[in-house]
């Protein structure tokens, strides 16, 4: 049994992103030492366990006006194999791909939700979320990464610190993050 839906209540949900191609090289070619190289990265989604099905929260969310508005457009993604190219921006060794976070962010969320980003990393979630009309809540120990993403959200954006633009920005966690 998961964890997460044993003793949290979470239910997973989700499905993979192609990442391209390996990122390492696969062994020796002799037989017996063949490993695969994984070229997919699963997205795991998880919401509070219920006993209703997800068609009651629609039907009863009480801004049925975001709901609709929140509706996904044709064409969608219908498998559980998404084909996003990888991204890579110099400042971050682990950047993921905007397209990645956008759809996420649309199959799973509406319109006026927030969206939280524990990993905030440069703020790919949190440019998807604005770009889809959503608040985030995005969270970085990483004093250089903060950094790069307040610059980032204020040249894309017009957001910087104490705009009144969001409510929450980024946070800086001003413990042991800079002995690690």
């Amino acid at each position: 049994m998961n964890l997460l839906t044993t003793y949290i209540g979470l239910n997973q949900r989700g499905a993979g992103w192609s990442a391209g191609r390996g990122r390492r090289f696969a062994a020796d070619r002799h037989p017996m030492q063949y490993k695969a190289v994984p070229v997919t990265e699963n997205i795991m989604v998880y919401r509070k366990k219920s006993d209703h099905l997800i068609d009651w929260f629609i039907k009863k969310n009480p801004h049925q006006k975001d709901v609709e508005a929140s509706r996904i457009e044709d064409p969608y993604e219908v498998t559980n194999i998404w084909r996003i190219n990888p991204a890579k921006d110099r400042r971050h060794p682990a950047v993921f791909p905007k397209e990645l976070a956008e759809r996420v962010i649309k199959y799973y969320s509406f319109k006026n939700d927030y969206v939280l980003d524990p990993f905030g990393g440069l703020a790919t979630t949190a440019k998807a979320a604005i770009d889809l009309n959503r608040h985030f809540i995005s969270i970085e120990l990483e004093k250089k990464y903060f950094y790069d993403s307040l610059k980032d959200l204020n040249k894309d954006y017009g957001m910087y610190l104490n705009s009144g633009k969001v409510e929450v920005i980024l946070d800086y966690y001003q413990g042991d993050a800079e002995k690690r």
